[in-house]
């Protein structure tokens, strides 16, 4: 009786928690507006706070939330953290597509290329601007497109490809693309041109720092007075950069924790849970609870068990198929990770962010299907003998064993 009873009372205080909590459309557009407000400050961390705050809200405005998680994205790329970037506006393309908000939905299917590109993930970019041409061909999405294309070329190193995007430089940011692709292709006076006349007009730091540097190594006309001035405007600009980097990663860490943090989705259940049902049965509530959880378990399992039957059914096909390299497109890295993920469930893509490489990704997809260490040699190809080696060093940055690699590849496989 004592559990039950602190358990009713524990109930109770949530909800009024919860309810107390509540925000309105109104709060939330009112904290979409601080959120903004700070970042142009220059307080990215306190910017960010706000923007979780309001993305947790239960407003029905999703234009709104994708703006929302656009603007936290934005920080994340500020910061150079292009895979959560991705991720978030990811997000963000979710709630404009389900807000039928096009422009904005295709907005975001190109930012999510940009980050592909930075990721030097080049054939991925091209996909999502694809993607956003479909979805709205039309000014003024063409302009970014052009500016994700250069980007991307210049990340590949294709410098005459980021000249063709880049003509005619229609913008600033186009004029910077140009300026760096003439730096490395060795065309210094060219660079200089673009970059001289890109610097009264900005203060954006990232490209001070890049016509700074252009400017100091390849303006031959300059003399030592001039080149020891840029080069003493360039360090307090590095020294700027550096501290908003550091001001930017505390907002990214924010982010981090909170999209890491279990509690994140506990909202919306309290809330269903409690304003469902009144105080005057909130003892029949505790009991309807734990039997759903219990169902929810129940229903769980079978999903799971489900799951590795069909894991069960590919890996067999795949053991005993005529040629395993076209089954898994083995002459294409990217193909094949498409093909694994397809197969496994997002295999690939989750040993991507485990920080394995290809080698590594290879290896595990043969040992998760079941293949002899004999058969995995003939597949990579390698000795036999080194099978072993690869195999322990693959399962050390999965955190366990050799021994125990094909299991835990299966509990990824099974249990996502």
């Amino acid at each position: 009786m004592n559990r039950a009873r602190y358990i009713l009372l524990l109930t109770v205080w949530c909800g009024i928690v919860v309810s107390c909590g509540r925000l309105s459309h109104n709060d939330v557009q009112a904290l979409y507006e601080q959120g903004r407000a700070l970042r142009e400050q220059g307080e990215p961390a306190e910017a960010m706070a706000v923007f979780i705050r309001a993305a947790h809200s239960e407003t029905d405005d999703e234009t709104l939330l994708g703006r929302i998680y656009s603007n936290m994205a934005n920080m994340c790329r500020q910061a150079n953290e292009h895979g959560l970037a991705c991720y978030v506006y990811a997000m963000s393309a979710e709630h404009f597509a389900a807000a039928k908000d096009d422009l904005a939905y295709a907005y975001a299917l190109n930012n999510m290329a940009w980050e592909q590109a930075a990721m030097h993930h080049k054939d991925s970019a091209w996909v999502l601007i694809d993607a956003a041409v479909q979805v709205y061909p039309m000014y003024p999405l063409t302009d970014k497109i052009i500016e994700t294309r250069a980007a991307a070329c210049l990340f590949a190193e294709e410098y005459d490809s980021v000249l063709h995007y880049t003509m005619p430089a229609a913008n600033d940011y186009l004029k910077m693309l140009r300026a760096q692709a003439f730096a490395y292709l060795g065309t210094g006076d060219s660079a200089v041109i673009y970059a001289r006349e890109l610097l009264p007009r900005t203060d954006n730091p990232f490209y001070l720092d890049d016509i700074y540097y252009i400017l100091t190594h390849n303006d031959a006309t300059a003399d030592a007075e001039a080149i020891r001035e840029l080069s003493s405007e360039r360090a307090d600009v590095q020294k700027a950069i550096e501290q908003r980097h550091g001001k930017l990663m505390q907002a990214v860490q924010l982010l981090a924790d909170d999209l890491a943090s279990p509690r994140r989705n506990m909202r919306p259940l309290l809330e269903a849970l409690l304003l469902a049902f009144g105080c005057l049965v909130i003892a029949v509530t505790g009991i309807t609870v734990l039997r759903e959880r219990r169902k929810l378990y129940r229903e769980s399992s079978a999903h799971e068990q489900a799951r590795r039957e069909e894991f069960e059914r590919t890996a067999s096909i795949l053991r005993t198929a005529e040629n395993l390299r076209d089954e898994l497109k083995w002459n294409d890295y990217e193909a094949f990770c498409r093909q694994t993920d397809k197969l496994f469930r997002g295999l690939a893509t989750i040993l991507d962010k485990e920080g394995l490489n290809e080698q590594d990704v290879r290896i595990c997809v043969l040992v998760l299907i079941g293949l002899s260490g004999k058969q995995i040699a003939a597949m990579l190809p390698c000795s036999q003998k080194s099978i072993g080696k690869l195999k322990d060093l693959t399962a050390r940055k999965l955190g366990v064993s050799g021994g125990k690699l094909q299991k835990k590849l299966q509990s990824i496989v099974c249990g996502w």
